[in-house]
């Protein structure tokens, strides 16, 4: 997902969706520290107050699951700074619990939230980046993913969900921006992080008692989810903030990644997976190539 290299200055401006904590506010924090424009979004303003009140910070309510006003804040934030260069989409919030138990209502505010939200703001951006933002600048957009984005767990169907949908509408898109355009996509995939990711930016429902058993998968993840000693041990989300600007602005001398681990834990993990369906890909490879009569026509994508 690499294109032309990208101007980065004071004039950048960033938006950034989901700061009143955690892996936003670290963003935030680190976008105003290195001296460019910041727009920090979040449903309460007043969890911003973090940041100074200064021409190059803008603060606004938005509401992810809310159209009207994700299409009100990105004008306003237009207005405010004449452009925008990189969103980054990291409002979200894990919903966890036996598939069974999870109400609909609960599971489609998931998907609004982590999937529809940020499908809706970056398709408002690429507008911004195309026909406002000088030409052949572009602009970059950051989608915060998990490695959950890739593998999975017991207990998350939904947030799984939303986070595959959300990498695969990302990775599609990309193929489809005309290279002048100069537009570039990110995927960041972090594991545990040390953020209220696990306190109030999870919601537990009650166990559905036919899977309600110590000795399950379910069970203990969620001893060690919740469990202070293992978050110990989980990504400093200042760090992460460090590599994500890093990787954006090009200051690892590398061309930006279609998606970027973020946590040691990460690697092992998604490797595994990777390998075990590249084993079941082998040992049904016979059968596969037998479904097309003549061999199938090879597709680059």
């Amino acid at each position: 997902m690499s294109g032309p290299p990208t101007k980065f200055d004071p004039q950048t401006v960033w938006f950034v969706t989901g700061c009143s904590s955690g892996l936003g506010k670290a963003f935030a924090k680190k976008v105003y520290c290195a001296g460019h424009r910041v727009v920090a979004t979040a449903r309460n303003v007043a969890a911003l107050s973090y940041l100074p009140d200064e021409p190059t910070v803008l603060k606004l309510s938005l509401d992810v699951t809310c159209g009207e006003n994700i299409l009100s804040s990105l004008t306003h934030a237009v207005n405010q700074f004449g452009r925008i260069d990189v969103v980054i989409n990291n409002a979200g919030y894990g919903l966890m619990g036996d598939t069974e138990a999870i109400e609909e209502a609960d599971a489609r505010h998931q998907l609004e939230t982590n999937f529809w939200g940020p499908a809706r703001i970056t398709q408002e951006t690429l507008k911004i980046f195309r026909e406002v933002n000088p030409r052949g600048q572009g602009g970059t957009v950051v989608q915060v993913s998990s490695m959950g984005g890739w593998m999975t767990a017991p207990g998350h169907a939904f947030y799984h969900a939303s986070k595959f949908a959300l990498e695969g509408f990302t990775e599609s898109i990309a193929k489809e921006m005309n290279p002048d355009w100069n537009i570039k996509f990110l995927i960041i995939a972090p594991g545990g992080v040390r953020t209220n990711f696990a306190g109030s930016g999870l919601k537990l429902v009650p166990r559905h008692p036919a899977y309600e058993s110590p000795t399950s998968q379910f069970s203990q993840l969620i001893e060690y989810i919740t469990n202070p000693a293992s978050q110990e041990t989980w990504s400093d989300p200042d760090v992460c903030a460090q590599l994500l600007f890093d990787a954006v602005t090009g200051q690892k001398g590398r061309p930006l990644p279609t998606r970027l681990l973020m946590g040691a834990e990460t690697i092992p993990l998604i490797k595994a997976d990777i390998q075990q369906t590249l084993r079941e890909i082998d040992a049904w490879s016979e059968e596969a190539v037998r479904c097309s009569p003549k061999g199938g026509a090879h597709l680059d994508l």
